[in-house]
């Protein structure tokens, strides 16, 4: 791929690491799905306490948007948007009638036996519609299932530096930023080293895609190694007074 004298690619493609600003609402209704931009939030009264703000990091190709979003952002450049239609097809489904079921009440948590909860039977997430005796009528639908969508974005950044790559990977793949370093020498050639967060222990997805995640980054970055340092510290209990 051809590259600016900044090392910026002069279009975008599959396997770049891009991050992006959008705004992505129902085309009917206009209710807000989701954001990057804390005003918009406020403006819609959602609530924003605790969330992070700021351009989302995604890999093109690897399905981390919809297909629609990728396609678009395809041979555009730093600075470039658009704002495209999604049908509800391509977004989160056409909505299916056979998908609203009656099953037994035994089959809901206690907490949840009430119209409109929304909880999960059988490893999906459902609605509650009706309770009727031991029954309940039940949509495992997707909320959003038969809505076309309306998404809005910009392209803030192209990530070129292996650092920042390495960096915005862990952060894609694993929803934490860590601290990593590239070191090289001519009997090994280039390491890279990421400190790993002891939280990360009780993180099942980092758990059982560590070594998916360190060939990606492997090949995503042209290191010729990952070694992930893992620290525990003593803990010290603490006397009550």
């Amino acid at each position: 791929m051809c590259r600016t004298a900044l090392g910026y690619p002069m279009a975008i493609g599959d396997g770049d690491i891009v991050e992006i600003e959008f705004t992505a609402r129902t085309k009917q209704s206009g209710i807000l799905i989701d954001t990057t931009k804390e005003k918009v939030a406020e403006e819609e009264e959602v609530g924003t306490e605790g969330q992070k703000w700021g351009p989302r990091k995604i890999v093109i190709g690897e399905n981390h948007t919809f297909k629609a979003v990728e396609s678009s952002i395809r041979e555009k450049k730093v600075g470039d948007g658009e704002t495209i239609h999604i049908p509800a097809v391509d977004a989160f489904g056409e909505y299916d009638s056979e998908l609203v079921k009656t099953v037994s009440i035994d089959k809901i948590p206690k907490d949840d036996q009430y119209p409109g909860a929304r909880t999960t039977i059988e490893n999906h997430q459902v609605q509650i519609e009706t309770i009727v005796g031991g029954r309940a009528r039940v949509n495992f639908n997707h909320p959003l299932a038969g809505e076309d969508l309306e998404y809005e974005y910009t392209i803030e950044k192209i990530i070129g530096d292996p650092i920042e790559k390495a960096k915005a990977l862990v952060e894609v793949y694993v929803g934490v930023e860590l601290e990593v370093q590239i070191e090289e020498n001519k009997e090994d050639g280039k390491t890279l080293f990421i400190e790993s967060d002891p939280m990360l222990s009780f993180n099942q997805n980092w758990l059982f895609t560590k070594n998916q995640i360190a060939n990606v980054l492997i090949e995503k970055t042209e290191v010729d190694r990952v070694i992930i340092k893992e620290t525990f510290e003593k803990i010290v209990a603490v006397e009550e007074e």
